[in-house]
């Protein structure tokens, strides 16, 4: 028993050393600052423009994060593959985001409409009695969506930085949608980078690769 709780432990212990170079927390502090070019609304009005570089600026991220990994992390770690409960645990995980995706996608385009639409925006208003009060809800109702679906992320990955992931998205969120001040989002978002980095940097020297270790000695 003793000998299977040891192996679980090591399990563990490897499948975490996946996050030591600091690129998820990179990658999701880019997240969140591209996240502030899309739910910004300029006093002009709404404009697609913001859906179109929130996607490109997105892309680039999620590119400059997988060749990172792949060209970086991969050489000096070597390809991982894990067990069972592993896979399994990773199953579970994407049926529940699939879900909190869903209710995020119907929500979202329900918003962009509203900007994109006054008429929409009217009618919501009215049932509502204020702008502010639909902000607020909007505003809560997407913070807690994704304070959800990050912690869920972080619990089935083994990934304890990812709960200070989730509060601090939740957090942009929440001052992106009320405030619709983008500074504050980018800032946050900085705030998630820099210890990314920090890690980055600290990665690269724990690990070289082999050949820059011959050379160090």
């Amino acid at each position: 028993m003793s000998t299977q709780l040891d192996l679980k432990e090591i399990e563990r212990k490897a499948f975490r050393s996946t996050y030591e170079d600091g690129l998820w927390d990179i990658y999701f502090g880019l997240i969140v600052i591209c996240m502030s070019i899309f739910i910004y609304r300029p006093a002009s009005g709404y404009s697609p423009m913001n859906i179109i570089l929130a996607l490109l600026a997105m892309f680039v991220a999620y590119s400059l994060f997988w060749a990172a990994k792949k060209y970086i992390t991969v050489p000096r770690m070597g390809q991982v593959r894990f067990g069972d409960i592993r896979k399994k645990k990773k199953t579970t995980m994407a049926v529940f985001l699939s879900f909190v995706v869903l209710v995020q996608l119907i929500l979202l385009g329900l918003t962009t409409l509203g900007w994109l639409d006054p008429e929409v925006s009217v009618r919501v208003n009215g049932f509502l009695k204020s702008r502010d009060l639909m902000d607020l809800t909007v505003a809560l109702i997407g913070s807690l969506i994704v304070v959800s679906g990050m912690t869920l992320t972080a619990y089935f990955s083994d990934f304890p930085r990812g709960y200070f992931i989730a509060a601090m998205m939740a957090l942009a969120v929440f001052l992106m949608i009320y405030l619709n001040q983008p500074a504050y989002p980018i800032l946050i978002g900085a705030l998630m980078i820099i210890p990314g980095t920090v890690l980055f940097f600290r990665f690269l020297k724990k690990y070289p690769l082999p050949g820059e270790a011959g050379r160090d000695e």
